[in-house]
């Protein structure tokens, strides 16, 4: 019942007159990284950041085959370099000692790849297969080791995501099944084909660790929906929350530093589900623990792309640019203005 209570007290619906009120993010100075390349590749998304400040990002060739990803510094140098190539699509975390975890299927069995700090692949877990079989879209590891999987279920019916927590040796401790979303189909003007709908928005759902131990996992939604979840299965707690402009559908960025909570957000969209229709990149900061609304951000034209890092304390949004020209990763350090 207390556990009851404490979700509806914190299930946060942000008002529309914070809305309005964004502050520009400007380009401060430019970070180049040790990583080049012959082609110009894509970014694969989602893009991740560790406590150190290190930030990992996937690249897709002009093939379509993809590196990596790789580790960055926060001065630019490469690390490591993992070779996911036998994994799953992008569905990789950072694990607790700046190694990751990847997801590759062996039959019907999910299996996790452990790779090393140093990105050596290292020991592999396979999972016990929940009640629900579901898809693996994204991956979170827990301080303890253990895994935090998401996706779309298999069967027929089951529209809504599932996820399932588990400890270090791959032991099932909980699924979680969330029912009742709203139809995003409702949401997209011209849109019939709701099953392309939900696969498109599934995957630019979200999974990362917050700096409390907890993972975090944003549902994309509009108003996204973003739960709190701990190392036992337990929702700690559920978030709401609006764009800057208050209809605004969330992109793949999500970082929680210091109980702040950065979720990044598409403008100016004539398709939510097609990132490249959208004109514009917002983000909303509010506190990690009560939902409550810190600040509204809008990224300037030439300091737009992927999510690298967010720190806080001053505010400080890392992004990551490709230098066509020159054939190489920049990061971009941007601050409001």
């Amino acid at each position: 019942m207390k556990s009851s209570l404490a979700l509806i007290a914190l299930a946060v619906s942000l008002c529309p007159a914070a809305f309005g009120q964004n502050k520009p993010l400007v380009r401060t100075h430019t970070i180049p990284t040790t990583l080049t390349f012959d082609s110009n590749p894509s970014y694969a998304l989602p893009t991740a950041c560790d406590d150190k400040g290190r930030s990992y990002v996937k690249l897709i060739e002009p093939d379509g085959k993809m590196t990596g990803p790789v580790r960055v510094s926060d001065k630019g140098v490469i690390e490591a370099q993992f070779d996911t190539t036998q994994t799953l699509d992008n569905t990789f975390a950072v694990r607790p000692d700046s190694g990751i975890a990847a997801v590759h299927r062996d039959g019907k069995t999910d299996v996790i790849d452990n790779f090393a700090p140093d990105g050596a692949r290292g020991s592999q877990v396979r999972l016990e297969t929940p009640p629900v079989p579901f898809f693996p879209m994204q991956i979170a590891v827990f301080p303890s080791g253990g895994f935090f999987l998401a996706g779309q279920p298999y069967r027929q019916g089951y529209e809504n995501p599932s996820a399932a927590v588990y400890d270090a040796e791959g032991h099932l401790i909980k699924q979680l099944n969330w029912k009742g979303t709203q139809d995003t189909r409702q949401a997209i003007n011209g849109t019939d084909d709701k099953a392309v709908v939900v696969s498109k928005l599934a995957r630019r759902s979200v999974a990362i660790t917050g700096d409390d131990g907890n993972v975090y996992f944003m549902r994309a939604v509009s108003p996204p929906s973003v739960d709190v979840i701990s190392s036992t299965g337990e929702i700690v707690r559920k978030l709401v929350v609006k764009g800057p402009t208050g209809a605004n559908w969330p992109d793949f960025g999500l970082r929680v530093v210091k109980n702040k909570l950065l979720v990044e957000f598409l403008d100016g969209c004539e398709d939510p589900t097609e990132i490249s229709s959208c004109h514009g990149t917002l983000y909303t900061v509010v506190d990690a623990t009560s939902g409550e609304r810190i600040v509204d951000f809008e990224a300037d034209q030439d300091a737009r792309g992927p999510l690298a890092c967010y720190f806080s304390d001053p505010d400080r949004v890392y992004t990551f640019s490709i230098q066509p020209e020159r054939h190489r990763l920049d990061i971009i350090e941007t601050v409001p203005r």
